[in-house]
């Protein structure tokens, strides 16, 4: 009898419910890639903060922000074509980023959607304005269909010139630059960072370290990586270089893949990276104006390349490249640490974050001079190298 009961609620369940936002995915523009730039109107910000709350504004005058969104050219996509299209991109000028949503719809025949997007770009002029910049990152945190996992990236000059690029093997810059980022276990040069660790980084620690892309001197609408824009209380206060990439992975713990060379007898000897172990640990907490982190580092990997002439099957030589590769590795993170260090104050290594999880009742007394703190500790790095291959030799 009660089984003949819960029959007709069990059917009212299936009527009465359904999608009520339905929308066909033929009908859906899906975002790929955003690229942000200055508007013509971000001179007047200072204008921006005299207007009261309760003024009525001309929304024209403070489109301050130029927006370019690009989405894949899906006529080109289909069962006997290539799994990848060529983009189109709409551009709109906008004062917020929901703004630049809302001109977009007015543009576009379809529903616009941002949850698959790959790759957001700043131009590098944006990040001289950190209260613009605060409004589109609380933009992105709040939107609960928006990517978090899609890459960032800084551009050197406008973000739209890049879209313009002609990319190598690829229909699509944001492929390009997402594949090239995503390919780090065999480059560790290059640091691939989303967009949820931006966030974190900025809301949580003030500070993040973003790649940075240029075009090339050489070739016209070539894409690079130049290294990391250093970003601090949302604006850019300085930069690593390409060379500095790995050693920076090193330090965090990240490496994935590389290589490094040393030159012994006039001729290169190159050590592809294929393993880590890192060990961060607080040695000396006396003092909490001057406290000491050791890291330890183990790195396994293999000779790729020497002289042919000769013989590093000998126990000796070989302990005498893995010295010196450990000798060249120390000092390049080192140096790598101190610059991040000492003259831009950023934690790119993880200091804090150790002191969060480890030494919290220690994090609590010195977090609200963490800067000061962060910049009087002495950092001391200790890397050991082990050539587990050599290669084939005769």
């Amino acid at each position: 009898m009660k089984f003949k009961r819960v029959i007709p609620l069990m059917l009212l369940c299936t009527l009465l419910s359904g999608c009520w936002d339905k929308i066909e995915i033929n009908r859906k523009a899906f975002v790929s890639i955003i690229a942000i730039d200055l508007g013509e109107n971000i001179e007047k910000q200072d204008e921006f903060s005299k207007v009261k709350s309760n003024d009525t504004i001309s929304e024209e005058d403070f489109k301050k922000l130029n927006v370019n969104f690009g989405f894949p050219d899906i006529s080109e996509l289909g069962p006997q074509k290539a799994g990848t299209a060529s983009e189109q991109f709409v551009k709109v000028k906008a004062f917020s980023m929901q703004d630049a949503i809302t001109e977009l719809s007015a543009k576009t025949s379809r529903s616009v959607h941002t949850g698959h997007t790959n790759l957001l770009i700043f131009s590098d002029e944006i990040l001289n304005y950190p209260e613009t910049v605060k409004e589109l990152l609380d933009y992105f945190n709040r939107q609960p269909n928006v990517n978090r996992t899609m890459k960032v990236v800084i551009s050197d000059g406008k973000a739209e010139n890049f879209l313009k690029a002609v990319p190598i093997l690829e229909k699509n810059v944001d492929a390009y630059i997402t594949g090239v980022m995503e390919n780090n276990s065999k480059n560790s040069s290059i640091q691939p960072v989303t967009l949820n660790e931006v966030l974190i980084g900025l809301f949580d620690g003030g500070s993040a370290a973003i790649p940075t892309i240029e075009f090339s001197k050489e070739k016209e609408k070539e894409i690079l990586f130049s290294g990391l824009s250093l970003v601090k209380n949302y604006k850019m206060v300085g930069n690593l270089k390409i060379e500095d990439m790995t050693p920076l992975q090193i330090l965090k713990g990240n490496v994935k893949g590389g290589k490094d060379t040393i030159f012994k007898n006039g001729h290169p000897v190159e050590f592809e990276i294929r393993g880590i172990k890192r060990n961060l640990k607080l040695i000396e907490d006396k003092d909490p104006r001057k406290l000491k982190f050791k890291i330890d580092v183990e790195l396994e990997g293999q000779i790729k390349g020497y002289y042919i002439e000769k013989n590093i099957f000998s126990k000796k030589e070989l302990e005498e490249i893995q010295d010196n590769l450990n000798d060249v590795l120390e000092k390049k993170c080192e140096r790598v640490a101190r610059i991040t260090q000492e003259e831009y104050g950023i934690d790119v290594i993880g200091i804090r974050e150790y002191l969060e999880k480890f030494r919290p009742e220690l994090f609590s007394r010195v977090k609200d001079n963490w800067d000061e703190v962060y910049k009087s500790a002495e950092i001391d790095v200790s890397i050991a190298t082990k050539a587990r291959r050599i290669g084939v030799t005769k």
